[in-house]
């Protein structure tokens, strides 16, 4: 008897390491395939392989625990694991199917958030059908030598008493798993069975629940949402002639308030600080120079190692610096890293760049009176004073004309070119213009002749008259008109970006009929727009490739509807997930959500193929559901377990820079924990309805 215990104990290990054996297989498969393709070792890829760690077990563990039941009820060893493969075939291959088709449609994303994320699905795809093809080339074979007895050496009796103590833990806990299985469980899944209106309302209600937490704002989306960088910016504009020694003695009170806000916070926080004079620098790293221009580029200790944010640190030194006579903006912020562009970014279109930058100062301040908007700027900064000339009644009498005049002033102040000689290696080039005195000297306009097509000369001031007016420093086009962008940076504590959207979409048509120019929402705001479209088409992809893999396995029109209803119901679990977390939507998370829509069938193929084989026995309809649910409850569970377990480390992760991963892991995790109790109760409850349906038509039809 002793003896007979020991081989039990050892073939359920072994058993164990058949199945766990199919995860180093497969990942070797998948990465040799992905390297074939040309993809890369990259932090993408490697969240994909911790999310598919769960994921490529879920085949052996199917198979492995039919052949463990057929085992346990005395079927030969070699029977029961062929029997086994050949039994959960077609379950497992659609299972794996159906979850390869919920990932492909990801393929079809492009853009720029394409080629980042387009690592998931690839790896997914590549894993699963290397965790299908290992299943049943390599596991019936591992099964059926596990199933054989195996004698061990005897060890040490250390080694003895700490196996037979890891044996009892087993045991005991299978022997309570039972007695709750046939117990509890089995009653309750009667109950949810005999109930099954009350059963399907409250899936109803969490559905409800769910839309309500989304059209309440407790659930916020931010596209994407990218790390915390370490570097953030200040830039200094002064008006146009402002004093060199103005802007260097703001820009020593820069670095003065910085120092002073580090001081504060009573930590170390800066690791470099740069003073710039005479340049800005933009959150791409792009700048411009001139005289009134000003900036400090601070690099902060790493994230991981600090407890204050950049949004703190950015506050608190704001609330130190004291603006001063002639400062025409101000504008301290994060260089962010990840995708090109910001959340928010607003393009105006017209005619007139003066309207243009009126409105575009409007919008300004409408982004700055909404909560959670830290800084606003425009790609249209104010340049130099200009003086901008027109032709006098009596210049226009004389034959002038603006382009004569224009050329003839070019001629003075910038010059003519008259000769070219080359001197050596060198080209020299000759030119007339006024001496350097008078081109430095506004006044010098006075006494400046024209000459008239006739060959006289008359004074400028005669025929043109001149008026001041501020310039800009550059004039952008798109699409062929005059186009400024204004750009945000928004505390994601307080409020994303599609609110900020949804506020201004209410208030621009208003201001673009006033100053007469159109709106659009550029940068990521564009790009959303594309990835939705793409994301939305790929859906569509997705569904009509799970239903037609489902119709095919199980020959009817009808069923799969039935196991794709899991879906609507993983996803309420998925949105619950991050309401519970406290974070947003983001577009890892919608990757989540179709890889959860492929997870979630699997289970209940599996159970939809055990309730028909019950019925081929002769089970009735409520006794075949009730038989099904309560024999794969060990398969079920173990699928979801290994799942969520693979994703847990991912899940709790501190580390700032994994934190837009999170989402994803959440959507997986926490939608797969809840419709592990779906496919057990509510789905049985869905297929009661559909099969005493089918047999009431049968029976008028007969």
């Amino acid at each position: 008897m002793f003896l007979g215990n020991r081989y039990l104990r050892l073939a359920g290990r072994t058993r164990a390491d058949s199945v766990a054996v199919g995860i180093p297989t497969a990942f070797l498969a998948a990465l040799g395939v992905f390297w074939l393709i040309g993809g890369s070792i990259n932090m993408i890829s490697l969240f994909a392989l911790i999310m598919a760690l769960g994921v490529i077990v879920d085949d052996a563990i199917v198979v492995g625990e039919d052949a463990d039941a057929h085992f346990r009820s005395g079927e030969n060893p070699a029977f029961a694991s062929e029997g086994a493969a050949q039994r959960m075939l077609w379950p497992v291959v659609a299972s794996s199917l159906t979850t390869i088709a919920a990932f492909m449609p990801l393929l079809v994303v492009g853009g720029i958030f394409g080629n980042i994320l387009g690592d998931i699905p690839i790896v997914m795809i590549c894993v699963l059908i290397a965790s299908l093809l290992e299943c049943f080339v390599v596991l019936p074979h591992h099964l059926r030598n596990a199933f054989k007895p195996v004698v061990a050496s005897t060890g040490t009796g250390l080694l003895q008493r700490g196996g037979r103590r890891v044996d009892r833990l087993r045991q005991g806990f299978d022997r309570h798993f039972d007695h709750f299985r046939e117990g509890r469980f089995r009653r309750l899944s009667q109950l949810t069975l005999r109930h099954r209106g009350a059963t399907l309302a409250c899936a109803l209600v969490s559905i409800i629940l769910t839309i309500g937490l989304i059209s309440g704002g407790r659930i916020g989306f931010s596209f994407f949402p990218t790390p915390e960088p370490q570097a953030i910016y200040a830039n200094a504009n002064f008006v146009a002639g402002t004093p060199k020694a103005d802007v260097d003695a703001f820009l020593d009170h820069l670095h003065e308030t910085l120092n002073q806000t580090e001081e504060s916070f009573g930590v170390p926080l800066i690791d470099n600080a740069i003073v710039r004079r005479g340049e800005v620098i933009g959150a791409s790293g792009a700048g411009r120079l001139g005289d009134q221009l000003g900036s400090i580029s601070v690099e902060l200790a790493s994230p991981d190692h600090r407890d204050v944010r950049n949004i703190a640190f950015i506050r608190a030194w704001r609330e130190r610096i004291q603006l001063p006579a002639g400062i025409d903006q101000l504008i301290i912020a994060e260089r962010t890293g990840g995708p090109p562009g910001k959340d928010v970014n607003v393009r105006l279109t017209g005619e007139s760049p003066a309207q243009l930058k009126l409105a575009a100062e409007a919008v300004g301040i409408m982004l700055g009176s909404i909560a959670g908007v830290v800084s606003t700027e425009d790609d249209m900064p104010w340049g130099r004073e200009q003086l901008i000339y027109s032709l006098t009644p009596y210049g226009q009498s004389l034959g002038l004309s603006t382009q004569t005049l224009g050329r003839q002033l070019r001629a003075a102040y910038d010059g003519r070119l008259a000769q070219i000689y080359q001197q050596q290696s060198d080209e020299i080039e000759v030119r007339v213009q006024l001496p350097r005195a008078e081109r430095e000297r506004l006044g010098s306009l006075n006494d400046l002749a024209i000459r008239l097509n006739d060959g006289r000369f008359v004074p400028l001031n005669q025929v043109a008259e001149f008026e001041t007016r501020q310039g800009f420093e550059a004039l952008r086009h798109a699409e062929g008109r005059l186009a400024v962008e204004i750009t945000a940076d928004i505390d994601a504590t307080q409020t994303t970006a599609g609110e900020v959207l949804a506020t201004l979409t209410e208030a621009l048509p208003d201001l673009a009929r006033q100053y007469n120019v159109r709106y659009s929402f550029e940068g990521r705001s564009a790009d959303q727009r594309e990835t939705m479209a793409d994301m939305q088409t790929g859906l569509v992809i997705g569904l009509l490739l799970m239903y037609a893999v489902l119709v095919w396995v199980f020959s009817s029109w009808s069923t799969p509807l039935i196991v794709m209803a899991v879906i609507p119901l993983a996803l309420v679990g998925a949105l619950l997930g991050h309401w519970v977390m406290g974070l947003n939507m983001t577009i890892l998370s919608l990757f989540g959500l179709f890889g959860l829509s492929g997870i979630v069938v699997n289970n209940s193929i599996i159970l939809v193929s055990f309730y028909q084989q019950q019925r081929k026995r002769g089970l009735s309809i409520s006794e075949g559901l009730n038989e099904a649910v309560v024999q794969r409850l060990r398969a079920v569970l173990l699928t979801s377990l290994t799942t969520v377990g693979g994703l847990l480390p991912l899940l709790f992760e501190t580390s700032l820079q994994a934190q837009f991963l999170i989402p994803m892991a959440t959507s997986i995790a926490f939608g797969l924990g809840f419709s592990t109790l779906l496919v057990l109760l509510v789905i049985p409850a869905l297929m009661s309805v559909l099969e005493e349906y089918k047999e009431r038509r049968q029976s008028r039809t007969a």
